[in-house]
């Protein structure tokens, strides 16, 4: 498909990107502004960052704005919602990304607070703006909503991420749900599951275990930023129509073994 008929399909539509201040949130916003998308950029507490990726958007011709709001917390969430329909009119697009930590530890060692914390503010994170956008994303008759969740879901694989893969696990799970009940609305629900991506966080990864995970890709590398954003892209436009509650996975082939 040529760019400018990708373009048009995304032309006007109004998006909204939890945690997208940076790293793979900030590059999913740009994506979905380059494509035409109205963006609301939600950020915690990198206002600046924030700042930043509006100004990158508007200077390349797109249009946004950068919006405050813990989306763990089910009136903020909604606040956030209410903004892009007060700014824009309409909500057509939710990307749930933002990011509530790994909660560290092992299978022995994990604190249930620790555990518990970490499932519960992944669940909310998705829970909470998921509600909040539902009725919007019902009129716009080509809704959709995209959960960010990670292969660390498929089972055991760095023993220090249980909390973090089983808390993705039950991401995966809800984001089914929500898409068999949604549907029938003209909201389509997928989970996209990425792999090993090269972010500021991953780079503070020891160079060792970098490695190691990088040797399990046959094609080679990890991906970048863009990767997963062009995706998100691909599912929160028409040509994904028929992609209904799936979990995606953008691994580069590291689950076929190496």
């Amino acid at each position: 498909m040529a760019e400018n008929e990708t373009s048009n399909q995304h032309a006007g539509r109004v998006a909204v990107v939890t945690g997208s201040s940076k790293g793979i949130g900030a590059a999913i916003a740009v994506e979905l502004a380059a494509r035409g998308h109205r963006v609301v950029i939600n950020y915690l507490s990198s206002a600046q960052e924030a700042a930043a990726v509006v100004e990158q958007i508007e200077a390349a011709g797109g249009t946004a704005v950068a919006h405050r709001a813990d989306v763990c917390d089910a009136e903020q969430a909604r606040g956030l919602v209410a903004r892009a329909v007060e700014e824009f009119g309409a909500l057509d697009v939710l990307v749930c990304n933002a990011n509530v930590g790994l909660g560290a530890g092992d299978v022995a060692s994990v604190e249930w607070e620790v555990f518990a914390g970490k499932l519960n503010a992944e669940l909310a994170a998705a829970f909470h703006p998921t509600q909040a956008a539902l009725p919007e994303l019902a009129k716009s008759g080509a809704g959709s909503i995209v959960y960010l969740s990670s292969d660390s879901a498929r089972g055991p694989g760095a023993p220090h991420l249980l909390a973090h893969g089983v808390s993705k696990s039950a991401l995966n799970a809800y984001g089914r749900f929500v898409a068999k009940d949604a549907a029938p609305q003209g909201i389509r629900v997928n989970v996209l599951s990425p792999g090993l991506v090269r972010t500021e966080a991953t780079a503070a990864i020891p160079a060792e275990m970098f490695q190691h995970w990088l040797d399990r890709i046959p094609y080679g590398r990890a991906a970048e930023a863009q990767d997963v954003a062009r995706a998100v892209a691909f599912l929160a436009s028409g040509e994904s129509e028929y992609f209904v509650g799936q979990v995606i996975s953008l691994n580069g082939g590291s689950d076929l073994g190496r």
